[in-house]
């Protein structure tokens, strides 16, 4: 039996399904992104998890006990939300202690346990500051930092990072990655932001209109997409579908294409075995950092394609003719 475990859950506001006889099942010491368009029912999932939102039908269990029933306090469940929510007349250490003063723990037990939250999060030096003297990434530090000195049996994060700038954004993320390692806690991680997804997830559920498109791990979710549903909102591929594979490939092919734009080669000599060409005309470059991104017309069907951006490596002008090849085994073949 897997560590959480959710089964036929549904969840009804007035005559709108948000999400119906849903299952969904993580192991322990793993990260579950929900991730999804906005609307699609992640945030209430996690807040019926959490047991903030009552679920219609279906059941919940932690660590084999079914919760579905029980009140938020009694799940053993962290939060950490877009939102600090941080005490703002308390201290860092004062943040950190005050649930665990809710437990009736001892003082040494609550110091010791806030000193060692407060080192493995690196705020050492901002413990006794108060949140309004503190960066929006130490904020976020400490909102996390409180949900994990409790030792919860499971993490729910609902878009946390989202109010971040780019790269305050990224060092958490790497961050929450190497807790997750040395804690080994187990989450449930929301947002909707693909690469957020898959940096952090083991485990990937892709959601779309309250129903899992596709469960996976971060490979399968991003290489070999269930459907196209899940190829437009995962990765940057180009979706072709089965009349324009006929206009580019001159092949009829039963059902959509998808295929990543690195997987889309300038052709040399023979056409190998397993491979389709045609020849395809740039039309506008651009640099993506370490990427050089062509865009190039393929018999009137626009394709991306991308090659690494080397020093002094010649570059395709616009308007040049150039020959491509794609092998078969990088083409995802899509149903609806």
């Amino acid at each position: 039996m897997s560590f959480v475990e959710i089964r036929s859950l549904s969840k009804r506001f007035g005559d709108t399904p948000v999400f119906e006889g849903i299952d969904l099942a993580i192991e322990q010491g793993t990260i579950c992104v929900l991730v999804g368009p906005s609307g699609c029912g992640k945030t209430t999932l996690l807040r019926a998890v959490a047991g903030l939102t009552k679920q219609d039908h279906g059941t919940i269990a932690i660590d084999g006990k079914d919760v579905s029933a029980l009140e938020s306090k009694h799940r053993g469940i962290g939060m950490v939300f877009q939102h600090y929510a941080l005490f703002p007349n308390m201290t860092v250490e004062q943040n950190l202690a005050f649930g665990l003063e809710q437990q009736k723990l001892d003082a040494a037990t609550i110091a010791r346990k806030v000193s060692a939250m407060i080192a493995l999060m690196g705020l050492e030096a901002r413990a006794k500051a108060r949140p309004h003297a503190l960066s929006g990434g130490q904020k976020q530090r400490v909102a996390l930092a409180r949900a994990l000195v409790l030792e919860p049996k499971l993490l729910l994060l609902d878009e946390p990072l989202s109010a971040l700038d780019a790269q305050i954004r990224k060092r958490l993320r790497e961050e929450l990655k190497r807790l997750q390692r040395e804690v080994g806690f187990t989450a449930m991680f929301v947002t909707h932001d693909q690469e957020e997804a898959l940096l952090l997830g083991d485990r990937i559920a892709v959601m779309q209109a309250g129903r899992f498109s596709q469960v996976g791990t971060p490979a399968e979710i991003y290489n070999r997409p269930a459907n196209l549903a899940v190829a437009r909102f995962i990765g940057d591929f180009n979706i072709l579908e089965p009349d324009a594979v006929e206009r580019a490939f001159r092949l009829r092919p039963e059902a959509a294409w998808a295929i990543h734009p690195q997987a889309i080669g300038v052709a040399n000599g023979k056409i190998p075995p397993g491979f389709h060409r045609a020849e395809a005309k740039i039309t506008a470059v651009h640099i993506l950092g370490a990427i050089v991104r062509y865009a190039a017309d393929v018999n009137g069907v626009a394709l991306k394609l991308d090659t690494l951006n080397r020093p002094n490596s010649a570059m395709h002008a616009p308007g040049t003719t150039i020959p491509i090849e794609i092998a078969v085994d990088d083409i995802c073949t899509l149903n609806e």
